[in-house]
């Protein structure tokens, strides 16, 4: 083993870009019509106030979502080296030197 070579780790993370509708924000009546009816959209929404909260904050616009998955992963050392799309997947390439081995 060279001393000089530096050694690199790998990661690949793949993001579907799939173009169709955002999703719905979930309901107690979605749920219940899951459920077949088992569990009326009451009693859901009183055994799950704070997931079906009516004030229950917009989800994140996808890019700031994926902005703070790149900066935790930038926190752990891993460098975004590339990006590539195959057929709906977004591939992010990340290296970053390998811990060396005691």
């Amino acid at each position: 083993m060279t001393s000089g070579c530096p050694r690199w780790e790998y990661r690949v993370i793949h993001i579907n870009v799939d173009n169709g509708p955002p999703p719905v924000p979930p309901t107690p009546v979605a749920a219940s019509e899951r459920l077949g009816g088992a569990l009326s959209p009451d009693f859901i929404a009183r055994e799950f106030p704070d997931f079906y909260a009516k004030n229950q904050s917009l989800p994140k616009h996808p890019a700031a979502q994926l902005q703070h998955f790149l900066n935790l992963l930038g926190q752990e050392g891993w460098d975004l080296t590339e990006t590539a799309q195959v057929g709906p997947l977004l591939m992010f390439f990340f290296k970053r030197p390998q811990t060396p081995l005691h």
